[in-house]
């Protein structure tokens, strides 16, 4: 008789099913949505939490979206070598990078490249690299495109103000979070009894094929002002980033709702969402 081979699978709690983080995905969402603004620079997002908290399951369901190119390992010479012509097109919009420490754990030259040339592609943009190993160019204008990682809440903490310092933390949002007593308590007991180890699976949500022009609404984006100032008390750099930031948070609020044109719904949806656009690790 036959014995039966038994496969034995380390247990991975699927923390989606347990707690709401729809308000997390749908800050995501419209971060993927402004890469399809007409005369708007994809927004960047870094969301940190504490080891074990399932950041990474988080972006990880939007791998196979439109515009997205999922790496879990990359380099600056990778990038620039392999991806610019895409980006340059349009197919590319946002690098989703499971874990930021996973690129920053190679030797500090290769980090700092790193760090450096997601600055100016996130921002200033790449319109002709002329190097020994590298020749490129985008002829008539500055490619950019937008970033989406995870950072550990101590590794962010620990690196925080040095990417103030050089600006790379301000280009991108913030986005925290922490479990709070009872959320913890839902994973600790299904921990204990599920046998659940199932992945998450892709998410699909909607993106237009080509960019769209929404119409700001600049009584709203004035109202901005007083949040993006109060921002400027943590961040220890000047607001004017994150201004930019949340009138495109609103223009892609107007566009996950079908609409064209900023509204005060676009504006309270934002508000309710800032409580974790900070370094304040707010629970869920």
């Amino acid at each position: 008789m036959k014995k039966r081979r038994v496969h034995l699978r380390s247990k991975k709690t699927n923390k989606k099913h347990l707690i709401n983080t729809r308000d997390l995905e749908y800050i995501v969402e419209l971060v993927l949505l402004s890469g399809y603004i007409k005369n708007v620079d994809p927004l960047s997002l870094i969301i940190s939490s504490k080891v074990g908290a399932g950041k990474t399951e988080i972006i990880k369901q939007y791998r196979n979206c439109r515009g997205v190119l999922f790496l879990t390992e990359a380099t600056a010479y990778g990038i620039k070598s392999k991806y610019l012509d895409d980006i340059a097109s349009g197919k590319i919009r946002h690098i989703v990078v499971g874990d930021l420490l996973v690129p920053l754990s190679k030797q500090k030259k290769t980090r700092d490249d790193f760090i450096a040339f997601l600055n100016t592609i996130i921002e200033e943009g790449v319109q002709a690299i002329d190097t020994y190993a590298q020749h490129w160019s985008s002829d008539d204008r500055a490619v950019k495109v937008g970033l989406i990682t995870t950072i550990a809440e101590p590794d962010l903490l620990r690196k925080s103000r040095r990417w103030f310092e050089i600006g790379f933390l301000s280009r991108a949002i913030p986005l925290t979070y922490a479990y709070s007593l009872p959320t913890k308590m839902k994973i600790y007991r299904h921990i204990a009894t599920s046998d659940d180890i199932s992945e998450i699976p892709p998410k699909k949500f909607w993106l237009p094929k080509n960019p769209v022009r929404v119409k700001p609404n600049k009584h709203l984006n004035l109202r901005l002002i007083e949040f993006a100032m109060q921002m400027e008390k943590w961040q220890e750099v000047y607001g004017f980033r994150r201004l930019e930031q949340l009138q495109t948070l609103l223009m892609a609020n107007a566009l996950k709702n079908y609409r064209l044109r900023v509204t005060r719904e676009d504006y309270d949806k934002i508000m309710k969402l800032s409580k974790y656009i900070n370094l304040d690790f707010n629970k869920i």
